[in-house]
């Protein structure tokens, strides 16, 4: 199948600035400090994540909120901003208190509760091009399971993108894709062997059973609004794109692939968001990067780099301190298209009707509808 392009959502001055935790492995060490975040040229919100590091078995790390520290933002080594604690961990500049320029330089000082001190190394705020393209492209794939061959095609999402009016272009792709669920909680029917099954809707349904005609099992009366029955599902990629050099065609990058999107009733039935954001990179920032897209790449591999070598560019005031993590300073340029089942070359079953709370079905969902979803 060819490349289709779409005309997409421009977005100016509302680009999202919120932090995603970043994936990572993180070395065995307990009570190491992680730290995530970012300022961009938007007027925010800029959110910082921190948390503690802790071994809890010995094939697994856990991330434990840390509260109650103090957080604050510099500019070119002049304070510009503090950071409240909105929830555990998660510390945010209102939105509209400050937005970042390209030239200067931002770096974060943190003072946990219990007086141990941290500050990110200064980085500069780079300019971005723009996207000037989200295409998908189907690609026919089978997979064996064991009831044999099954479908596994996928929707390519591609980006065409100008380089940006800089000689060296350090370039993250970002992508994020939402997708509508509905699903039926008030028609959930419990089944406890050896009793006979009945109507047990979930509370959330926002529907009780009420006395019926014999034999009915009761009726459904409808007494509050279900917060349970649509969310959206979230897709994302948790290894970086990242760009590279051998792509750029006269300042332009073309067809850099940022996912795939699995052609599933459950996905496509009924649309799909796709939001691709291109941000700007220092070096530091950019080398981060790279080492976490090799650590989520060559996870099989015996060429894996050590987890140890990915610090970022926190610095503890104390040597026995530890810590990881980045926070840095981007330009980001978003962009949003819809694409639907009218996209694949052919009909997609119908999803299965579930009974079930929206989240329960879904691992990565929301109940907050996307920005810009339509």
């Amino acid at each position: 199948m060819g490349i289709r392009s779409y005309p997409y959502l421009l977005v100016v001055g509302v680009l999202i600035s919120c932090v995603e935790p970043i994936s990572f492995e993180v070395p065995a060490a307990d009570s190491q400090l992680v730290v995530e975040g970012f300022i961009t040229n938007t007027y925010g919100p800029h959110v910082v994540l921190l948390s503690k590091a802790s071994n809890i078995e010995s094939d697994s790390v856990s991330k434990l909120p840390v509260s109650g520290a103090e957080v604050l933002l510099y500019e070119d080594r002049v304070l510009a901003g503090s950071f409240v604690e909105v929830s555990r961990g998660e510390y945010v500049l209102a939105e509209g208190e400050i937005r970042g320029e390209v030239g200067r330089k931002y770096h974060i000082e943190i003072k946990t509760i219990d007086g141990h001190r941290y500050h990110s190394v200064p980085d500069e705020l780079q300019g971005v091009g723009q996207i000037t393209a989200i295409k998908t492209e189907f690609e026919f794939r089978t997979q064996l399971t064991e009831t044999g061959e099954t479908d596994a095609s996928v929707l390519k999402v591609l980006v065409d993108s100008e380089a940006g009016n800089v000689s060296d272009p350090l370039i993250r792709w970002r992508y994020t894709a939402y997708y509508d669920v509905q699903t039926y909680p008030e028609l959930f029917w419990r089944d406890e062997p050896p009793y006979t099954p009945w109507k047990d809707p979930w509370p959330c349904s926002g529907y009780i059973v009420v006395e019926g005609p014999p034999g009915s099992g009761g009726l459904l009366l409808q007494i509050d609004e279900c917060t349970c029955c649509q969310c959206w599902g979230r897709l994302y990629k948790a290894a970086p794109t990242l760009s590279n050099d051998e792509l750029i065609d006269n300042g332009e990058f073309r067809n850099i692939l940022v996912n795939e999107i699995p052609i599933t009733p459950r996905i496509f039935a009924k649309k799909v968001m796709i939001q691709v954001e291109q941000m700007s990179l220092s070096r530091a920032a950019f080398d981060f990067f790279d080492l976490i897209r090799a650590q989520k790449e060559n996870a099989q591999s015996i060429f894996q780099p050590a987890s140890g070598e990915i610090r970022g560019n926190i610095i503890a005031q104390r040597a026995d301190d530890l810590v990881v993590g980045i926070f840095y300073a981007t330009s980001i340029d978003r962009q949003v298209i819809f694409v639907d089942s009218t996209d694949v070359p052919y009909n997609i079953p119908e999803e299965t009707f579930m009974t079930i709370p929206c989240d329960s079905l879904i691992k990565h969902s929301t109940y907050l509808m996307p920005d810009l979803w339509e």
